[in-house]
């Protein structure tokens, strides 16, 4: 049974619906732009078994009246502080939802001696789309929005929201940048998403938990951005678990390492990689061929919106770039643009020449406003890093970070900011960004080289030698590493040593296979993910 009771503060009022038992934690759900209290009903009543709940209609939503004036996100973040103080909470475990979670982590970063644990789900904005209209569009892809409860509550509280005090307070959601709060959270810290948010999406919503000091992240299977809607029980399990100290989910920096899979297990996934990877170099024979001698790229690849960075695709050793064409067609199917780089034939070139080779081939055309993005497989990704490194992207990066932290953003006793983060910083005009290069996404690459080589006498593969000169500098070099996103599989038998990089964002998928991994929609969903943190302003 649960009572409601009013919080006034100036013309503010905020209605609190409490239910819940005495004697365990307190749990203060916020919810986000445009709802109430009223669609956290199945996670507050799980919650309620094991705590007290207090779940808020803020001004403005539900069935609190509106003010003269919305708050923006670090004043709504001061009112919830105030709420806390006026109830007397401390040691509180502060719930929010999408625009919830920013006031949230702004009340957090502000106030922690008043907060215990933090939850964060569907974390917004995505700063790469930071817009009204692409906010729309996500939400009207998501999956949530099929589903007739999610519908129903929308309905019901955007109705009581109203359109003019919607659209006033969507304006100050999306202009808050909420990765500024992020790294002053102390408390821990649990990022939800579901797996098929759109809203919220992966790159972004893992970049949170990196950015949160004492982060950890969580997926839903099967589950959109009203993920604690859909799935009220699962979801208060995981907050219950977060509250009690558990580890719950991962930490993002360090990927989980996956059990060493049974021989026969592995037997069977070596045979299905090279019978994918025969039939990509047999797509080579197939038509349309050129009189020039060069391949002809799909004329789609050459389309697509101008508000996305153009993709730069680089194969592996052995690859011509048409063993990367179901990565290509899958980004260009998402709106990207797609470019390839005739002249590298087999790739087994020495990875400083290719590199040049392939900043002379950027070099003849204006990199496009939007930037550029290397989309790259294996040896590609070594390329990529080359280039990086020698087109000045390195001081381009250290550079942001040196205005980052001259700006005042940390102080003694404070965690750096996060390398992606900065590259995000030095990603701007093509003065900062050297060629237009935002950054790398590579899946599969060997960093830190593969012992494998040795055995083989064939020189472009013994390259790959963990002792290699280019191996052991690009190893060295880590000033570049925040701009790359590597993506890996649980299981690469060319690369026993595995394709983590420190100071990048690693991550796993759940695919097997070096070559296979690359027409896995799971890898598909990483590179989007990736290629939207790289291009994030």
């Amino acid at each position: 049974m649960s009572v409601t009771r009013e919080f006034r503060r100036g013309d503010g009022v905020t209605v609190i619906t409490e239910s819940g038992i005495a004697g365990g934690r307190t749990f203060v759900l916020v919810h986000g732009i445009g709802m109430g209290h009223r669609y956290w009903s199945d996670l507050a009543e799980a919650l309620a078994r094991e705590g007290r709940v207090l779940a808020l209609d803020l001004p403005g939503f539900g069935d609190a009246p509106d003010t003269e004036h919305p708050l923006s996100m670090p004043e709504s973040g001061e009112y919830l502080a105030a709420l806390l103080e006026g109830e007397d909470l401390h040691d509180v475990v502060l719930v929010g939802h999408s625009m919830g979670a920013q006031i949230v982590a702004e009340t957090a970063a502000r106030h922690p001696e008043r907060v215990g644990a933090v939850v964060l789900i569907a974390p917004t904005v995505n700063p790469r789309e930071r817009s009204a209209a692409l906010q729309a569009l996500r939400l009207l892809q998501d999956e949530s929005m099929s589903k007739p409860k999610v519908l129903a509550l929308s309905l019901r509280s955007y109705l009581q929201a109203g359109p003019r005090w919607y659209f006033a307070k969507l304006r100050l959601m999306i202009a808050h940048r909420v990765e500024d709060a992020l790294p002053k959270v102390s408390a821990p810290a649990l990022v939800i998403r579901g797996e098929d948010d759109h809203v919220s999406p992966r790159g972004w919503a893992q970049q949170v938990s990196r950015l949160l000091p004492r982060g950890r992240y969580v997926e839903v299977p099967h589950r959109g951005h009203e993920t604690m809607v859909t799935a009220g029980e699962q979801v208060a399990k995981l907050i219950s678990a977060h509250a009690r100290g558990e580890a719950v989910g991962v930490d993002v920096r360090t990927p989980a390492e996956p059990p060493p899979p049974p021989l026969l297990a592995r037997a069977f996934w070596i045979a299905n990689d090279y019978t994918y990877a025969l039939g990509r170099q047999l797509s080579l024979l197939a038509p349309p061929w050129s009189v020039r001698g060069e391949r002809v790229t799909p004329h789609a690849w050459s389309t697509g919106s101008t508000v996305l960075p153009e993709i730069v695709l680089l194969p592996g050793v052995y690859e011509h770039w048409t063993f990367l064409r179901p990565l290509g067609n899958a980004l260009n199917a998402a709106g990207y643009r797609v470019r390839v780089v005739h002249g590298l034939g087999a790739n087994r070139r020495g990875i400083a020449e290719t590199a040049e080779r392939l900043a002379r081939a950027l070099e003849r055309t204006p990199p496009p406003g939007a930037g550029r993005v290397l989309v790259a497989h294996s040896k590609g990704g070594l390329i990529g890093k080359q280039l990086l490194v020698s087109s000045g992207a390195a001081a381009a990066a250290a550079v942001a970070a040196a205005r980052e932290a001259s700006a005042g953003g940390s102080t003694a006793g404070e965690s750096t900011a996060d390398p992606a983060m900065a590259a995000a910083a030095a990603s701007g005009p093509s003065d900062a960004a050297p060629l237009g290069v935002l950054g790398l996404v590579t899946v599969c690459t060997p960093f830190s080289g593969s012992r494998y080589a040795a055995l083989l006498v064939d020189p472009s593969i013994r390259a790959f030698l963990p002792s290699d000169e280019t191996i052991v500098m690009l190893g060295r070099d880590t000033s570049v590493n925040g701009r790359i996103v590597s993506i890996f599989g649980r299981y690469d038998l060319h690369i026993p040593d595995g394709s983590m990089l420190e100071g990048a964002t690693n991550v796993r998928v759940p695919v097997v296979g070096h070559f296979r991994i690359l027409g896995a929609p799971e890898t598909w969903r990483a590179v989007f993910d990736g290629v939207a943190l790289l291009s994030a302003r």
